[in-house]
C-alpha cells in the first residue's frame, strides 16, 4: 500500500492552518495584552453580561502550548503512513485550537471595554475558522491517502440446503471503562444540578449521561451472520446497532482496519459508509448495492466474509 506522493503546496496546506491559528493568538497577545486588565470577563450570562471574572494570561499560555502541538501534530502527519487517521488526528486538534484561539481573542477584544458584554452569536466566527483550519488539511491527507487494500474471500462450500450461520463478538475496554466514567459524572452532574435548581447545568448533565449511556450501548456488541443478511447488535441491552439484509449485499470480504479509514473510533457513518470500529485489525466488510459499504472489526473477519458470501450464492 503507497501513498500518493505529496507537492510542495499540498504540504504546506497541511500544516499552514495550525501556524496560522498560532500566529494569530500570539499577535492578539501582542496587540491586546498591555491593555488588559489583571482580571477579564471570563463567562457571559444569556443577556450578555459577565458572571465569571479571572487572570486572561493561564489561558492564554495553555491555549498557546496547544496551537504549537497542533502545528508540531500536523508536521508528523506529512509523515504518518496511514494518513486516513493522520487526517483524523489533524483534524481534531485544528478544531479544538480554532475553538481556543477564537475564544481568547474575542474575549481579549470585549475585555477592552469597560463595561464588556458579549452575545452568544460570537461562538459562530470562531468555528468558522476552526471548520476551516480543520477542514483545508484533513482533505488533502486524504485525498493523498493511499487506497484501502479489498480482500475477497472464497464462499464456504457447502451443500445447496445447508443452513449457514456465523456468529462472533467484539467490544472495547475503553468504551466501557469511557462509558460509566460518563454515566457515573452525568448521574452526579444531574443531582447537582438538580438540587441547584440550574436548569442550563442540569442539561448539559443529561447530555453527558445520554453520551455515557451510548458509549455503553458501543462497549460490546455481538455480529451474526444468516439467512436474515448482516447485524450488530449491542451485547448488553440486544438493542440492534445495524441491521442489513441480505438482498441489499452485492458481495463480502475483508480488510485490514485502522480507525482513519472510517472517520474514527466508535460508530462511524463516512462517505464509505457505516462501520464500527472498536480497534484496528481485521475487518468485516459487506459491499452493497450502489457502492455503500457496512463494516464491523472482528477477529474472524475472513470466515465471517466466507459465511456471508456462501449465503450470498445460494440465495442466486
Amino acid at each position: 500500500m503507497t501513498t500518493t506522493p505529496m507537492r510542495a503546496g499540498a504540504r504546506a496546506a497541511v500544516v499552514a492552518p495550525a501556524v496560522v491559528l498560532a500566529a494569530a493568538l500570539g499577535t492578539a497577545g501582542l496587540l491586546a495584552g498591555p491593555t488588559l486588565p489583571e482580571r477579564i470577563a471570563t463567562h457571559f450570562s444569556f443577556d450578555g453580561t459577565p458572571d465569571g471574572w479571572s487572570s486572561p494570561w493561564p489561558v492564554f499560555w495553555g491555549t498557546l502550548l496547544v496551537a504549537v502541538a497542533g502545528i508540531v501534530l500536523a508536521v508528523l502527519a506529512l509523515r504518518w503512513r496511514d494518513r486516513r487517521t493522520a487526517a483524523v488526528a489533524v483534524l481534531v486538534a485544528n478544531l479544538l485550537v480554532g475553538v481556543l484561539v477564537g475564544t481568547w481573542t474575542t474575549l481579549a477584544v470585549v475585555n477592552r471595554s469597560a463595561a464588556p458584554t458579549l452575545s452568544g452569536w460570537w461562538v459562530l466566527p470562531s468555528l468558522a475558522v476552526a471548520a476551516v483550519a480543520a477542514a483545508v488539511p484533513t482533505l488533502v491527507l486524504v485525498r493523498h491517502a493511499a487506497p484501502v487494500p479489498a480482500h475477497d474471500v472464497a464462499p464456504l462450500d457447502v451443500a445447496p440446503d445447508a443452513r449457514v450461520a456465523w456468529r462472533a463478538s467484539v467490544g472495547s475496554v475503553l468504551f466501557a471503562v469511557l462509558g460509566v466514567v460518563l454515566v457515573a459524572l452525568g448521574i452526579a452532574a444531574v443531582v447537582w444540578a438538580t438540587s441547584l435548581g440550574a436548569g442550563s447545568a442540569t442539561v448539559t448533565a443529561v447530555v453527558v449521561l445520554v453520551v455515557g449511556l451510548t458509549v455503553l450501548l458501543l462497549a460490546r456488541v455481538e455480529v451474526t451472520v444468516d439467512r436474515r443478511g448482516l447485524r450488530l447488535t449491542s451485547t448488553w441491552t440486544r438493542i440492534p446497532l445495524m441491521r442489513v439484509p441480505l438482498e441489499r449485499i452485492e458481495s463480502a470480504g475483508w480488510e485490514q482496519v485502522s480507525p482513519g479509514q472510517w472517520g474514527g473510533w466508535g460508530y462511524r457513518v463516512s462517505g464509505r459508509g457505516i462501520a464500527y470500529v472498536a480497534r484496528s485489525g481485521p475487518g468485516l466488510v459487506a459491499r452493497l448495492r450502489g457502492g455503500q459499504a457496512r463494516m464491523v472489526t472482528v477477529d474472524d473477519a475472513e470466515r465471517g466474509a466466507a459465511a456471508l458470501g456462501a449465503l450470498l450464492a445460494a440465495r442466486r
